[in-house]
């Protein structure tokens, strides 16, 4: 068995496919794409009408999952996101009464059962962005269920993410953590900003990228 090597993890439109694109080009990593299509587009349902959650909700963890473990088969993938980010969704609907009492203690309960199969990543980088940069991005992207979530789905979703990095120190013991700023919109057109990260990240990997390797 091998190991996921990096995940990257922040909410809708924060940068995470950016990242992920940037460190398979320059450190020759593979991706593992998030998931977020079903054959029941269970994610346009839900936008339509808040009812969807619960069955939405577990896709996703159950796809993730199946994602995590094809993943963990080798030294080389990068997720873009994971099965704990989708924890942060669903504790949010909860509190927002989209999952009946009954419904979010199945989810707890299978979320719990696949975490024990769930080995932790070499590294996880959590992205940060403020939120009106986050509205931004969703605005120009256009697409269609993000604009009809509406910007107070977006708030509540952004705030939930707040102590996301708590959370996932609680929840698996990942030995190292990278925070990324993505305030600056012209972050992935700024070559000096790019070297820094990138540099950041092969600290983790001295095997990978030693000092007597092209950096």
């Amino acid at each position: 068995m091998g190991q996921i090597q990096i995940i990257v993890e922040g909410m809708t439109a924060s940068g995470k496919s950016t990242i992920v694109k940037l460190l398979a080009e320059r450190l020759g990593f593979d991706v593992m794409p998030e998931e977020f299509r079903d054959q029941y587009d269970l994610l346009s349902r839900f936008h339509h009408d808040r009812r969807w959650a619960f069955p939405m909700q577990l896709n996703f963890l159950v796809t993730r999952f199946a994602q995590y473990l094809c993943a963990s088969e080798d030294n080389k993938y990068i997720l873009d996101r994971s099965v704990f980010g989708d924890k942060v969704y669903a504790m949010l609907y909860y509190r927002q009464g989209y999952f009946k009492d009954s419904q979010y203690g199945c989810y707890l309960t299978l979320y719990d059962t696949l975490l024990k199969y769930t080995k932790a990543p070499r590294l996880m980088i959590l992205i940060r962005c403020p939120f009106g940069e986050i509205m931004r991005r969703i605005h120009e992207r256009g697409r269609e269920d993000e604009l009809m979530a509406g910007e107070e789905y977006w708030r509540a979703l952004y705030d939930a993410y707040v102590p996301f990095l708590e959370f996932v120190k609680s929840e698996m013991d990942i030995p190292n953590f990278l925070l990324l700023d993505l305030a600056d919109p012209q972050f992935i057109n700024t070559p000096s900003q790019i070297d820094r990260f990138l540099n950041d990240v092969r600290a983790f990997f001295p095997e990978r990228f030693g000092e007597n390797k092209q950096r």
